[in-house]
């Protein structure tokens, strides 16, 4: 296990990058997914967490376009990917979706990158297709979740609403949820988190069929995690209320090649909270990891 920390900087303001959007599907399932950089470049398909989209890696997209090829799956039931008709959002569907990007993509070889539950369901995808994946970036995901972080996460849910009156009434709510992210995270929480009705209010694009959650047991993700063959970056937010340093350091010394990560300044939603700091733990690792065309 090799330990890495890194100096605080600022989260900056930066332009959107540009990106191209497109369909795959999972029989019946439209999967929306968003693409950045060359398609020579090497590959890095991005899984988001439990209440996000695809766009959420723009910030990362701005700066690792210029070298990898990146692809982030707007996960079923969220974004702009259908809700799932038999109502399953458990981790052997997430894999499916997986599984159904990379063959409609014809993506032989990539690596992956999940943050939280996208962490999960890349450490299951990762574990059973080792002839496909080149490297694993797990960001602020493990098989053992702080209770703090769960209560946290509870409570949240518990206040809530359903839909929103405006999209003033929105912002305030998931700034106060989300207080490092920049204007610009949460101006692109608001347009791919809701979606706007004919009389103005604003209602959640994500399926309620989704909760309650059905996670992984401890015994089912650290059993996957072992079975992880490719270099494998564990990386946690210094602030997180969800996984401990203790479970991030036997995470990485379960895995056949773990590497470790801080990144100050950063609790849960690490790409958010220091998009900076994640870049200089990540990036190095994937170039390393990954061979440069």
């Amino acid at each position: 296990m090799h330990a890495i920390r890194f100096a605080f900087r600022p989260p900056l303001l930066s332009a959107r990058p540009m990106s191209t959007a497109g369909i795959v599907h999972n029989g019946a399932l439209r999967l929306r997914y968003v693409a950045w950089g060359s398609a020579d470049a090497p590959a890095i398909v991005l899984l988001h967490g439990l209440r996000a989209y695809a766009h959420w890696f723009d910030d990362f997209a701005a700066t690792a376009k210029e070298r990898f090829r990146l692809i982030a799956l707007d996960q079923r039931g969220r974004g702009g990917s259908d809700w799932a008709a038999d109502k399953r959002y458990d981790t052997d569907s997430y894999v499916g979706d997986v599984a159904s990007l990379a063959n409609g993509l014809n993506l032989d070889r990539f690596a992956l990158l999940g943050h939280s539950m996208g962490g999960t369901n890349a450490v299951a995808y990762a574990a059973a297709n080792a002839d496909r994946v080149s490297a694993l970036v797990i960001v602020d995901s493990a098989p053992e979740l702080d209770s703090r972080g769960l209560t946290r996460i509870g409570q949240e849910l518990a206040i809530t609403p359903a839909r929103f009156e405006s999209r003033d009434h929105a912002r305030i709510f998931l700034c106060g949820l989300h207080a490092r992210a920049s204007d610009q995270s949460l101006e692109t929480r608001l347009d791919w988190m809701l979606i706007t009705r004919s009389d103005g209010t604003l209602d959640w694009r994500i399926d309620p069929a989704i909760f309650p959650l059905k996670p992984d047991s401890p015994e089912r993700s650290w059993t996957a995690l072992r079975q992880v063959a490719c270099p494998t970056l564990v990386v946690r937010g210094a602030l997180s209320d969800l996984v401990t340093a203790d479970c991030a350091d036997r995470m990485a010394a379960a895995l056949a090649k773990g590497f470790r990560a801080e990144v100050p300044e950063a609790a849960h939603m690490v790409l958010e909270d220091n998009p900076i700091g994640f870049e200089a733990a990540a990036l190095p690792f994937l170039e390393r990891a990954l061979p440069m065309s």
